[in-house]
């Protein structure tokens, strides 16, 4: 995406679904989730969680619970530096200090199962721009 003042300096990057070894790591994933709102873009916050700060899982846009089964997702406006270190150890993405150039998510198991590469590709268009909509170079 160019603008007329030149090459756009981010890429969009999504994983949708975190590999989590045991609970432990999951619940490391939460926290960071948790440390990233502050920093939050209010369009990102406003699609993935609720007035109160509950999530949202964007797919059936029903608020997650707590016991439910569920899964931890993010993505990122990555500029040059970013993608390299990405290239090196994807992980970098969940070990920067948060910003509003990223987005955390979580989303049902059983709606993960049943996401369709095209209603995929329309998430990530929306959380995309909602990314974009807060980035230097919207």
């Amino acid at each position: 995406m160019d603008s007329p003042i030149g090459p756009d300096p981010y890429v969009y990057r999504a994983v949708w679904g975190i590999p989590a070894r045991d609970l432990h790591s999951f619940d490391l994933l939460v926290a960071r989730q948790m440390i990233w709102m502050a920093h939050a873009a209010p369009a990102v916050r406003r699609m993935l969680f609720d007035e109160e700060g509950q999530p949202i899982c964007p797919i059936c846009e029903q608020v997650i619970t707590t016991g439910t089964a569920t899964v931890i997702c993010v993505a990122v406006l990555a500029d040059v530096p970013l993608l390299d270190a990405m290239e090196r150890d994807a992980r970098v993405m969940i070990i920067r200090d948060p910003d509003a150039l990223e987005a955390w998510w979580l989303l049902h198991g059983d709606c993960l199962d049943t996401l369709t590469p095209e209603r995929r590709a329309e998430l990530n268009q929306r959380i995309e721009l909602a990314l974009r909509a807060g980035s230097r170079s919207n």
